[in-house]
Order: structure tokens, then sequence, then C-alpha cells
């Protein structure tokens, strides 16, 4: 690394929030490809810091260790000296699915295909267990794990691809079908998957195409991210069915007598949504509770067989034991109609942010974003609040020489 390389600075200022290892991001216009560090020291503390350039950004990349408090700042310069990454992202792509890791560990699974749409299950928090329930549940067996869905129930004659009953008055469905991954790219820092997809209705006739960007990191082992980046190029439905990133909780939360949900507008969540008057807008909405006894240890790398029923292992059900663990739903400024419709279908055991096209461009394109965050403890040990905001405003960096 050259001498101009060892003088770069990084200031990481708060603003008007304290942080919580946030993400950072700076644009390197301006520096040559060889002075970009691999490396930053924190000059407060001496610990090393990892980065990752992302070439389709331009951007350095890196986790700020520990809390900033609000007003307050770090600076981290470049070394020659090699860090250690704290949390490294690895990704395992089969037929079906993508196995996403960190530290050599499986995080979550992304199944591409054999469903109505792509979801995530497992999800696993540092307890060991998911955070999101898989098949074979009592109570709407079609909702699996994590997932964007859309329609609704059949909204305004939307096309279904929320449920998996076909017939009326949710059917019949469509699908979301995975045209492909363009780009899996991981590295010291987070991953990240660019996907194709393609919105089919009952008669096998394509009416949306959405190019879907899905990321993943850890800030640590307790606190986990997927953010997702939707862009739709059109949409040609019959209706005005909102696209919705959903999750069931597991059985093991015990929501609502033991686990809870809660969220940004502090609204009282109902046993069930369905009428108008009961749904509310919020920026962030989590769901936590026991993650199911003594759970066995968070498998390490792809599994090499999975069974085709998808469902939770009798560990991680039982209800009201073991530690707490959550999931949060974060909703982004940029979205139309934020802070937007939590709860639309959905009941308690389940948490949903709505999204509808924008009425300027109710056919395309348009964009939307949200960012998941798998925690331990509650919503409140896991600053749920603060993590809303950071994703809201991120950490402002200045580049020094």
């Amino acid at each position: 690394m050259t001498s101009s390389a060892g003088q770069l600075g990084f200031v990481i200022e708060a603003g008007e929030q304290p942080r919580r290892s946030p993400l950072a991001r700076v644009r390197l216009d301006d520096v040559a490809a060889t002075d970009r560090p691999t490396t930053l020291v924190d000059e407060a503390t001496g610990d090393l810091v990892a980065t990752q350039f992302d070439p389709n950004t331009g951007e350095l990349v890196f986790v700020v260790p520990g809390e900033i408090p609000a007003g307050g700042s770090r600076t981290l310069s470049a070394t020659d000296r090699v860090a250690e990454p704290a949390h490294p992202t690895d990704a395992v792509v089969k037929l079906d699915r993508a196995v996403l890791q960190v530290n050599g560990e499986r995080f979550a699974d992304y199944l591409v295909v054999g469903g109505r749409r792509p979801y995530f299950w497992p999800v696993l928090s540092s307890t060991g267990s998911s955070v999101v329930r898989g098949q074979g549940s009592a109570d709407h067996p079609h909702h699996t794990g994590l997932a964007i869905s859309y329609g609704g129930h059949s909204e305004d004659g939307s096309t279904n691809i929320w449920s998996d009953w076909d017939e009326p008055p949710y059917g019949p469905g469509g699908r979301m079908v995975h045209r492909g991954f363009r780009r899996v790219e991981t590295g010291p820092v987070l991953g990240e998957i660019v996907q194709d997809l393609s919105y089919v209705n009952s008669d096998g006739d394509a009416f949306a195409d959405e190019i879907r960007t899905i990321r993943w990191w850890w800030a640590d082992p307790d606190t986990r991210f997927l953010e997702f980046h939707s862009a739709i190029s059109h949409v040609e439905d019959h209706g005005n069915g909102p696209f919705l990133l959903m999750a069931r909780t597991p059985e093991s939360m015990g929501v609502p007598e033991v686990g809870r949900v809660t969220n940004s507008s502090q609204s009282a969540t109902p046993d069930r949504v369905y009428r108008v008057e009961d749904r509310y807008r919020a920026s962030w909405v989590d769901a936590s509770g026991p993650s199911g006894g003594t759970p066995p240890a968070a498998p390490s790398g792809p599994p090499e067989d999975l069974p085709d029923l998808r469902s939770d292992a009798a560990e991680y059900r039982s209800v009201g034991e073991g530690p707490w663990h959550g999931i949060a739903v974060l909703d982004h400024p940029s979205n139309h109609g934020f802070p937007n419709v939590i709860g639309k279908y959905a009941m308690v055991q389940q948490i949903t942010q709505s999204h509808y096209p924008p009425e300027d461009a109710p056919h395309g394109p348009f964009r939307f974003q949200q960012r998941v965050l798998v925690h331990a403890g509650d919503g409140d040990h896991a600053a749920v609040p603060a993590a809303a905001e950071d994703y809201a405003a991120p950490v402002s960096v200045r580049l020094t020489r």
C-alpha cells in the first residue's frame, strides 16, 4: 500500500442519534484502486476494522464496531496491517436455494423454487433457532418463513401471490418465477445477491418483472441484518395489489400469550387486522419471544439434504421456553407512502409491511426497500427504534487525507 493510502482517514459522525455498530459507506471517486484500504485502524482504541469495496456503487463498506454517542464521532485511518474480518460472508448456491453464511455458519436459506414465491427459512438468530417458521403449522400453513408476496386477498382483482389457496375469494393464484441470479458476491463485510423475477398469473402470463437485491451482514452475533431492494420495471395487473414483506413467527414465540409484537406507532396489535380500522402505519414493527427450549447448535455449512417438508424441528417449538430472540421489519423514508401500512391481512403471529405502487407510476417503474433485523432479546434490548433511525439516516462518513 502506498503512503497516500496510509494517510487516508475516515471520520464517522453519529449525527443526532446514538449508533450501535453501524454499517458505513463512503465513495472513493478520487482514490486510485491501488490505494483503496482493506484495513482501517480506530485511532482511539487501536482496533482493526476490515473493509470491502463495492465495485457496483464505488463505495468502501465497513462496520464501525461499538457505539458512537449522539453528536459524537470516530476516526478510522487506513493501515498496512491486515485485519481478520469480524464477520465474513459466504454463500452456497444450489438448484433450489442460496444458503447465506456468516463466519462459516449458516445464517439463512433463500428458497427460490418449489413455492408460490421465494422465501427465507430458516433465518437463524444467535440462539440457534429460527425467528421465522417453516411449513406444517396448523394456522395458515401456506405462509412460510420470510418472503415478499403480492396481491393480498386478490385485492381489487389483483393476482393472488399471497396465499396458496386457489379457490375464491383468494384465487386462482399466481406465482413468482425465479429467472436466475445475476450476481452472487460475498466478502469480509457483507454479501449481495441480485435476482431476476417474473410475476405470472393463473394462466401463466407474466404481468410484472422485478430485479431484487438482497444483502446480508452481521454487526455482531446478536445483531444480524437482511436488506431488500426491489426494482419493479412494470406491473400490468387488474388490481392495485400491494407488494408485502411478511414474516410468520415460529410457534415457540407464543405470540401473543408469551411473545409480543410492538411497533413505532405504539398501536395495540389486535387479534386480527382484516378490518380497515385495525390497520396502522409504522416505520418499524418487531416480533419477539422465546426461541424454543434448548435449541440444537446452529448448523454449520450448507445442508446436504433437507426433507421436502420444510417444517420446524420439534426442538424449536417448545412454546414459552428458551432464550428470547426476535425479528424486526424496518421501513425506509424513500418508499412511497412512508410510513407504510403494517398488519394488512395479517394476524398477530405475522408481521407485514405493505408497499403500493405510487399514484404517478401505477404500472412502474418504481422501487421500494426494507431492512430486516434479527436480534437477541426483545425489541427494547435490541434497540429496534435506534436501528430504524440508523436505517433512515445512516452515519455520515467524511474522507480526509
